[in-house]
């Protein structure tokens, strides 16, 4: 069996599950998702087990395969390791991040900022629907710029794949109020200023307090979502070309650090 059409499979897949089709709890069908793609079913088969076994997908006795839900526990433990992981990335990427990613990160942070002013000049105090895609999309591309710059490409897959799980499986959309917004733009610009100069310490402080902070954030609206005491029912949905990012970071070579 071709790997590219495994491959194809997989990340059709996950695409469809960033982009809101796919939710929690839905359960895929081999041959629906072969025939949108134009191949047999077997590379399918093998791409939903290879989710199964990264924790995206899990097979259900007598119901079938469905997209996997998060508890409050598997969300404590995703961020941990995010904690665990990311300070110690940006440590390494820090004085050694290319000019290129310098500015591309500047351009991620401006996005966010672009957006805080964008809410604050509005009469909500949330940002809608596109806004939110677009601030997302600059909150995950700052990460994993990051975690490529830290020349470890294993660590940049396992970050990667716990942050699409955090921020995807078993939670509805998190609003991002203008407090929220501001807070994670200073966390971001403080991260970059600490990369620019190359103060390894500072970088990794700034990321594990940036880590705890959101933490703490979707924990809050995970207990509210449980307890009901919130009126936002709309599935978190990514753009589409967040995965594309995702693929592209990871499959440029790591910088040697």
């Amino acid at each position: 069996m071709s790997n590219s059409l495994r491959h194809q499979a997989y990340a059709h897949i996950q695409r469809k599950i960033l982009c809101g089709d796919l939710t929690s709890g839905t359960v895929l069908s081999e041959n629906a998702l072969a025939r949108e793609i134009g191949i047999s079913r077997t590379p399918v088969r093998e791409a939903i087990r290879h989710l199964e076994l990264e924790g995206v997908l899990k097979q259900v006795p007598r119901y079938g395969t469905v997209v996997q839900t998060l508890s409050r526990r598997d969300l404590v433990e995703l961020y941990e390791l995010r904690e665990a992981l990311e300070p110690f990335a940006v440590a390494r990427a820090a004085g050694n991040v290319t000019s290129e990613d310098l500015a591309l990160l500047e351009k991620l942070c401006a996005e966010i900022q672009a957006g805080a002013d964008e809410v604050r000049s509005s009469t909500s105090q949330t940002p809608n629907g596109d806004l939110m895609q677009r601030l997302l999309s600059a909150d995950l591309s700052f990460h994993m710029v990051l975690l490529r710059n830290s020349g470890n490409r294993r660590l940049m897959k396992v970050v990667g794949d716990s942050r699409l799980l955090a921020g995807i499986f078993g939670t509805q959309r998190q609003e991002h109020d203008l407090a929220v917004l501001e807070e994670t733009h200073h966390f971001h610009r403080s991260i970059l200023e600490a990369v620019r100069v190359g103060d390894s310490v500072r970088a990794r402080d700034t990321m594990a307090a940036h880590i705890r902070a959101s933490r703490q954030q979707a924990l809050d609206h995970f207990d509210r979502m449980q307890s009901g005491h919130t009126a936002e029912d709309t599935p978190l949905i990514l753009p589409d070309n967040v995965l594309a990012d995702l693929q592209r970071f990871a499959s440029r070579p790591p910088q040697t650090v």
